[in-house]
């Protein structure tokens, strides 16, 4: 059980700087904030509310994870402090397993607490209000910001720089939240010398649907009935264009990086 109080260290620390502050301020900016516009500028409208929330979180909150992510790994090795925390009785595995549980509570807090302050707002002032709805919101976002966070931490751990960790996370970032689908229909184009098949290949189908942006709507269109789902999800009739599929495609974006970290960093000099 000593990884917990590596986590409780580092939310120690976290909690006495400006930038996670700044990030319960950003989250509180981005949830109160749309709804007081929604207020001032017309009629409130709850269902315009959570699909703008969602379109907005789904480019913004990976920022946040990043962000949260990125120095928990090499911010230690960089400063020495893993190597003293290797002094005592701890391993390289509760120095992740700490890490990880303190910048995810970090994240969750910050989206739960923007989140709760602005729906006790809403409840006066909006007309109607959808409380499942919210919470599946809630947990989405979350979520998603979660998945970005864990494939940074994951990098912390490969890379030997904090420049090229932040390097590498922004370019996951740049990947995977806005080119993913322009590098699976690249790839098809290129292996099928630019005359590709009119049925789409399965494996392309697959690979679009379980890039994290596309998974993150689909979960939150189809679940929590947020808006519709993407393009993929609604003129496919694959098996694997479920739910269950793409919450699986969402834990693998977060856990193999972790994994694969690991790996180097058990085999890195400290």
């Amino acid at each position: 059980m000593n990884w917990r109080a590596v986590a409780k260290n580092d939310i120690r620390r976290a909690t006495s700087q400006r930038a996670i502050w700044s990030l319960l301020g950003g989250f509180v900016l981005g949830f109160g904030g749309l709804a007081a516009l929604l207020l001032y500028v017309g009629e409130p409208n709850f269902e315009g509310y959570v699909v703008l929330v969602k379109a907005g979180a789904g480019l913004l909150v990976p920022l946040a994870g990043i962000v949260l992510g990125y120095g928990a790994v090499i911010g230690a090795r960089e400063s020495g402090t893993a190597v003293l925390s290797l002094s005592l009785p701890l391993s390289r595995a509760d120095i992740l397993f700490g890490k990880l549980v303190s910048r995810t509570v970090l994240l969750v807090t910050a989206v739960v607490v923007a989140a709760v302050g602005t729906a006790l707002g809403m409840l006066v002032t909006y007309p109607s209000f959808d409380s499942l709805q919210y919470a599946g919101l809630v947990a989405g976002v979350a979520g998603y910001g979660a998945v970005f966070l864990w494939l940074s931490v994951g990098l912390s751990m490969a890379l030997s720089t904090a420049r090229r960790v932040i390097a590498a996370a922004f370019g996951a970032y740049v990947g995977l939240t806005l080119f993913w689908n322009v590098l699976v229909t690249l790839t098809v184009q290129i292996l099928f010398r630019f005359q590709p098949p009119q049925q789409p290949e399965s494996w392309a189908t697959f690979s679009t649907f379980i890039g994290p942006f596309t998974a993150y709507n689909y979960v939150l269109g189809e679940v929590a009935g947020i808006g519709g789902v993407p393009p993929v999800a609604a003129t496919s009739s694959a098996g694997f264009i479920s739910p269950a599929v793409a919450v699986l495609g969402l834990a693998g974006w977060a856990v193999l990086p972790v994994a694969a970290g690991y790996v180097s960093f058990r085999r890195i000099d400290l």
